[in-house]
């Protein structure tokens, strides 16, 4: 639910990485060189900034405001670490925008708070926590962490193109800058060759005022910065919260111990679970079942492990999957028939996420085959399941 907050952190970090500099014409290397030195000395970060968001599960366009600021400290692999705090002010895009909107995320260094207003249920726990992995990866703070993470490893491993010189962003003249995954980063993020990622960096001063991230298929990420701040006092009252006194409390290590799988029997799942469990009447030659796992976390989910000459999971929840938005980059999506219901077919990818991904929904069921099977196999599975 929290998407849109994890990009104000995104945005910020951007934000962080670039700083201002002395106008006029630079070179890619020049850029990168400032990106380093500001990423060095900038103390502070204020930003409101439109956010648009296009996928084939959501999408919607926003408004946030967030503010960040370094503690000093740096975290085990030598990172600064900083205190930060986003709020959602608009939503438009469909039926769940406005349950977005005043949403906001606190961290103070040591602790974070996530407030849904409209739930008006907050979840709070330590960061450290999530830097342990402690905290599982559904949790909305440790997805945002990641992104934060990712995005840093695409900037320091990426060769910078400036694409054009003469773009006008917010009526600012702008640098677009193309950041292009070396090899390296290539195989260690398993990224392909379909995403594009671009910033349009403000002549007047250097920083970044919009960004882009398109992933072709699997969806498209951009945001322009309205007004930018940087080095400015911020209050420190801006790094505390307290819960609403009618609001749910959620300890996050309670959530991520509901986000762990247990380890049961087909025959048992069934029994935990308030629909009905299907598996597979065909399998491959040497497949068999290994493991049944149920989740609790974002409703009921049963997750079937088949091992053998192909590895596959067969995973069939209501109320949503964890997890079932991720698709391996480099992969080709297409629409399909899947036992009479209209389905998604991901095939593809690269590395460790070559294989097959079949999705569809049933009797209000979404059920998901995903592992190294080949299109033909993932459908005679699919057509076996009783």
């Amino acid at each position: 639910m929290m998407r849109f907050v994890r990009f104000a952190a995104l945005l910020m970090l951007i934000s962080l990485a670039l700083a201002a500099c002395a106008p006029g014409q630079v070179t890619a290397e020049e850029i990168m060189q400032r990106m380093e030195q500001a990423r060095a000395n900038l103390q502070t970060a204020h930003a409101v900034a439109t956010v648009s968001i296009s996928s084939p599960e959501r999408s919607g366009t926003f408004k946030v405001e967030s503010w960040a600021k370094k503690t000093g400290q740096t975290d085990a692999a030598g990172r600064p670490i900083a205190k930060l705090r986003g709020k959602v002010l608009e939503a438009t895009g469909g039926d769940h925008a406005p349950r977005l909107v005043g949403t906001e995320f606190v961290n103070d260094g040591e602790n974070f708070w996530l407030y849904n207003p409209h739930e008006n249920k907050v979840i709070t726990g330590r960061l450290s926590d999530i830097q342990r992995g402690e905290i599982g990866a559904q949790d909305p703070t440790a997805q945002m962490m990641q992104m934060q993470e990712l995005l840093q490893q695409l900037i320091d491993g990426s060769n910078v193109t400036i694409e054009s010189e003469g773009e006008q962003v917010a009526g600012r003249d702008t640098h677009k800058v193309k950041l292009t995954p070396k090899p390296e980063t290539q195989q260690q993020l398993q990224l392909g060759s379909v995403i594009d990622t671009n910033l349009w960096i403000d002549k007047q001063t250097n920083l970044p005022v919009k960004a882009l991230i398109d992933a072709k298929d699997f969806g498209r990420l951009e945001a322009t910065a309205e007004s930018l701040e940087l080095d400015e006092p911020i209050a420190d009252e801006r790094w505390s919260f307290t819960p609403p006194a009618a609001a749910e409390v959620v300890n996050a290590a309670e959530l991520a111990q509901k986000a762990r799988p247990q380890v049961t029997t087909l025959q048992d799942a069934r029994t935990k679970v308030s629909f009905k469990v299907l598996e597979p009447r065909v399998l491959p030659d040497g497949v068999q079942l290994d493991e049944v796992q149920v989740l609790s976390m974002r409703g009921e989910t049963v997750v079937q492990n088949y091992g053998g000459a192909v590895t596959f999971s067969l995973v069939q929840g209501q109320g949503g999957i964890p997890g079932q938005e991720q698709a391996p980059f480099g992969a080709q999506a297409q629409e399909v028939t899947v036992r009479g219901q209209q389905g998604t077919l991901i095939t593809g990818g690269t590395g460790a996420e070559q294989g097959t991904l079949l999705r569809w929904e049933e009797n209000g069921v979404t059920i998901v085959l995903a592992g190294t099977l080949s299109p033909e196999q993932a459908q005679d599975i699919a057509q076996s399941l009783q």
